[in-house]
């Protein structure tokens, strides 16, 4: 008997499918038919909510980001318990925990074949998380514990040197020293905040 579903629910059920195969096999290895048999559809399913595999990379990401780390950031900004420093020191933490996470997505969105895909992803990720960075920068600053004249621009910049701290952590050449990137990008984001005191740690 053939089941029918709200639309949005069947398209969050290829979404979920399409993310767990994307983590357990990799992107380029996952296949529009691998997705529709796990969810147990037919393809002309998949293709009326999504146009091909790297449209529906697009809403993984967007569904990652929207319903996991933008709530997860918000919470930690939140959290009246916690100092400016301290929430950006776990915000860090749980971006570049992410990263990780996702190896095989985010080394598939930086291959050649697929810059569109990556730089949809960075825009994804610029309008989740510039705001409400700039917002604690602010903060910082006027509490006294940044001192960021610039505090849009200087988020826009640290987010650039995490996309390049997780190509020097996942795709460098062997016996490449990527611990002093590491260290270097704690020693900038020591001085670009204005920090006098606590460092920033920066590390996976």
């Amino acid at each position: 008997m053939r089941v029918t579903k709200d639309p949005e629910v069947r398209r969050k059920e290829l979404i979920d499918a399409a993310e767990e195969l994307f983590r357990e096999n990799g992107c380029e290895e996952t296949s529009v038919s691998d997705i529709v048999r796990k969810v147990g559809v037919a393809q002309g399913t998949f293709y009326y909510y999504f146009e091909s595999k790297d449209d529906i990379l697009d809403a993984v990401l967007d569904h990652y980001l929207k319903d996991h780390m933008e709530p997860t950031v918000k919470r930690i900004l939140e959290d009246v318990t916690l100092d400016p420093r301290q929430k950006l020191q776990i915000i860090i933490d749980e971006t570049l925990r992410f990263q990780m996470g996702e190896k095989k997505i985010i080394e598939f969105l930086h291959a050649d074949k697929n810059m569109v895909s990556h730089q949809k992803y960075m825009v994804k990720v610029r309008d989740t998380f510039v705001p409400l960075v700039t917002h604690l920068l602010e903060q910082g600053t006027e509490e006294g514990m940044f001192n960021v004249p610039y505090p849009r621009e200087t988020v826009e910049l640290l987010l650039v040197m995490f996309a390049y701290l997780h190509d020097a952590a996942t795709l460098s050449a062997p016996g490449e020293d990527y611990d002093r990137k590491f260290k270097a990008a704690e020693d900038i984001a020591v001085k670009v905040l204005g920090l006098k005191e606590k460092r920033i740690t920066i590390k996976v």
